[in-house]
């Protein structure tokens, strides 16, 4: 969750990094605010999506089930 705090602080640091200029600070408050948030959603989808490696992984075993059933059917002799 970003706070008000964050945002202020990366809006102040744009301002500076701007020159200080008067008159933009809504602008670069809501500015500030758009970065954090696209932050925060590319965290939230790394999150989600698996990695590369992971993916290729065969998925763990069922504990419990044991082996599965062979066949144990015989082929008929001709005559």
């Amino acid at each position: 969750m970003i706070t008000e705090e964050q945002i202020r602080e990366l809006a102040h640091s744009i301002w500076e990094q701007e020159g200080r200029p008067n008159g933009k600070d809504a602008e670069q408050y809501f500015r500030a605010k758009r970065i954090l948030e696209e932050r925060e959603a590319s965290k939230v989808i790394e999150l989600a999506a698996p990695s590369p490696q992971k993916a290729l992984e065969p998925p763990p075993p069922i504990i419990g089930l044991g082996a599965p059933p062979t066949s144990k059917r015989r082929s008929r002799k001709k005559r």
